[in-house]
């Protein structure tokens, strides 16, 4: 069963040598990644190309030089929260950049714990999968990716997830990112936006998953894909040395000028 790319042509160009072209004129701006640092998971953004695609493959770029197998793709569905998580069921995702095969062991070993009944739409149509699979198989073209769809974005199902990864992945001993996919704030003034987002920005860097939480409920920040990023702080407190490095954050109004309504971007990466 192959998931097709329904995205391609809107988010993101329908062609493969226009999206290697924008990656090119990107990664100019890259700042290389001290060869020590072993990096856990990424937080990217999920928007258009155009205005976040050069923030999501800085991301990327940075853990370039690692051998990664498979990656686990935690991101929020824009359809529905009825749901706590479901392991995406398709055997191969379409990708102008050649298809993308799913991890089968990872996937047996995740799906039990998901709700794996949810409408096949959910998973087919959602977007804050389908950005990241060309700058994945850009960056890694042999690796195989799991992704976990995240409905109900609360604290205790970050904590299930992040155990479940801990227990499944870490232990496996195999090479496995994380990426938690997730836009900031949305359609804020630049200035206003800038504010919240460097409060996400903080609770990240200081792995605090609670305050994170604290301040989306009290509403000082946002972030669509927050139980994504929870899961991976979650995950970081089983590493003692667990660090945050900031690789990039922006916002759509520095791409498109209109500063009175914005969504930011970020890209981090967590490592040990």
């Amino acid at each position: 069963m192959i998931r097709k790319a329904l995205h391609a042509g809107t988010f993101y160009p329908r062609f493969g040598n226009q999206i290697q072209e924008q990656i090119a004129t990107w990664l100019k701006d890259a700042v290389p990644t001290p060869v020590n640092e072993r990096c856990l998971g990424l937080i990217l953004p999920h928007a258009g190309y155009v205005y976040s695609g050069a923030c999501a493959a800085l991301g990327l770029a940075s853990v370039a030089h690692e051998s990664i197998e498979s990656i686990i793709i935690l991101h929020p569905s824009h359809q529905s929260n009825h749901f706590d998580f479901s392991v995406s069921p398709y055997c191969e995702y379409e990708c102008p950049l050649g298809n993308l095969k799913l991890d089968s062991d990872l996937y047996r070993r995740l799906s039990p714990s998901g709700e794996q009944n949810l409408d096949l739409d959910y998973h087919a149509m959602e977007h804050s999968l389908e950005i990241q699979l060309p700058l994945i198989k850009h960056f890694f073209p042999q690796a195989k990716i799991c992704p976990v769809m995240i409905g109900n974005q609360i604290p205790q199902v970050a904590q299930r997830l992040a155990d479940l990864l801990y227990d499944i992945v870490y232990k496996s001993g195999r090479r496995i990112l994380i990426l938690a996919s997730s836009d900031l704030s949305h359609y804020h003034n630049a200035e206003k936006a800038e504010a919240m987002d460097a409060q996400v920005i903080r609770h990240i860097s200081n792995l605090d998953a609670e305050a994170l939480w604290r301040g989306a409920s009290l509403g000082k920040l946002e972030a669509c894909g927050i139980g994504g990023i929870m899961s991976l702080l979650r995950l970081a407190e089983h590493y003692s040395m667990a660090k945050v490095r900031i690789v990039n954050y922006t916002h759509s109004g520095k791409v498109s000028g209109m500063n009175s309504q914005v969504v930011g971007y970020l890209a981090a990466r967590v490592f040990v």
